[in-house]
C-alpha cells in the first residue's frame, strides 16, 4: 500500500508544493518508507508519492518515477504481478531500464511503447496511477480491473486534483466539502456510495476497470477497459455443446487454474509476507495453495 496524490492546473497556475506535500503527507500511514514530490518546469502539475517499499526496496524504484528524457512521470500505488514478463519485452523492444525490477519503471515503458490503453490492456495487478505526458499535455488515471486500489479525483476552479484518499484532497484549499445528499442517500440504503459518488459533492472515485483522461483544456474522458460481467468474458462460447459432466468440469479445473495462478501472482514480494487465517474455506485454501508453492513454511 503506497498513497499517491497530484495536481494538474490546466489554466496555467503554479502548483504550490508546501500544498501538494500537506496533501502527501496526510497518507503518511500509507507509505512510512519515504515521500517525494515532482512539478513540471511550468510548475502546473504536480505529482507526490508517499511509498511502502515491497518490490525493488532501492532508492532508484523511489517515486514519482520518470523515462529516460523525463516526458513521462508517474506516481503508483500497488503492484504488477507480471511485471517481470512485461519487462523483457520492454527491452527486447530497446527499452533501457535504470533498476533492477521495479514494477513501477514498467509502467513507465510500457505506457511509451504500448499508450494508455495498451498498458492497461496488458498490466495485472491491483494499482491506481497517475501518470503526466509531457508531448500530449495530458493527465491519464488507471484503476485496476476490480477496484483492489482506491482512486478518487475532482475538477475544480480550473485544477484536476487526484489522491488515494479523499482527505488528502480536502488539504488543497480549492477542494469541494460540500454532501452529496444522493450518496447519503445510498449510504443510509445499502451501506456504500456506489463509484462514481462519493460522501463530497464534486468528488469522484474512479470506476473499478475505467481509465480517465484530462487535457490541457480540462476536458475530461473517461472509458471502461475490462468487464467481467456476463456476456463480455467468453465463457458461454466457451462451455457451448458441452454436456453437464463435462462443463462441470471445465469450470472446476479453470476454478482451480486461475486460483493457483492468482495465489501464486500475490506472492511477489522483497519483504515477509504473510496471511490472515480464519479458519473458513476461502482462507484455508488460499494457505494451502501457498505451502504447496512455497519452499518453507507459510
Amino acid at each position: 500500500m503506497c498513497g499517491i496524490v497530484g495536481v494538474f492546473d490546466f489554466e496555467g497556475g503554479r502548483v504550490d508544493e508546501v500544498v501538494l506535500t500537506r496533501m502527501r503527507d496526510t497518507m503518511f500511514h500509507r507509505g512510512p518508507d519515504g515521500g517525494a514530490n515532482w512539478l513540471s518546469e511550468a510548475g502546473n502539475v504536480g505529482l507526490g508519492h508517499r511509498r511502502l517499499s515491497i518490490i525493488d526496496l532501492s532508492t532508484a524504484a523511489t517515486q514519482p518515477m520518470c523515462n529516460e528524457d523525463g516526458s513521462v512521470w508517474v506516481t503508483y500505488n500497488g503492484e504488477i504481478y507480471n511485471h517481470a514478463r512485461l519487462r523483457e519485452e520492454l527491452v527486447a523492444a530497446g527499452h533501457r531500464f535504470k533498476t533492477h525490477h521495479s514494477d513501477t519503471e514498467v509502467i513507465v515503458h510500457g505506457y511509451e511503447q504500448w499508450g494508455i490503453e495498451g498498458l492497461a490492456a496488458r498490466i495485472e495487478g491491483d494499482y491506481a496511477i497517475g501518470l503526466w505526458d509531457a508531448a500530449s499535455r495530458r493527465l491519464h488515471l488507471l484503476r485496476d480491473r476490480i477496484g483492489v486500489k482506491p482512486l478518487y479525483f475532482t475538477l475544480v476552479r480550473g485544477k484536476l486534483l487526484f489522491a488515494s484518499e479523499i482527505k488528502a484532497m480536502l488539504e488543497h484549499p480549492d477542494a469541494p466539502r460540500e454532501v452529496d445528499t444522493l450518496a447519503m442517500y445510498h449510504y443510509l440504503s445499502f451501506l456504500t456510495a456506489p463509484a462514481p459518488l462519493t460522501m463530497f459533492k464534486g468528488i469522484f472515485k474512479l470506476p473499478a476497470g475505467h481509465l480517465a483522461t484530462v487535457d490541457e483544456k480540462g476536458r475530461l474522458t473517461a472509458t471502461r477497459y475490462w468487464d467481467a460481467t456476463p456476456g463480455h468474458t467468453g465463457l458461454r462460447e466457451e462451455l457451448a455443446g458441452l454436456s453437464d459432466a463435462a462443463q462441470e468440469q471445465m469450470l472446476v479445473a479453470g476454478i482451480r487454474e486461475r486460483l493457483t495462478a492468482a495465489v501464486d501472482k500475490r506472492m511477489m514480494s522483497d519483504v515477509p509476507f504473510g496471511v490472515f487465517l480464519s479458519g473458513g474455506i476461502d482462507s484455508s485454501t488460499n494457505v494451502a495453495l501457498m505451502a504447496r508453492l512455497m519452499d518453507r513454511p507459510v
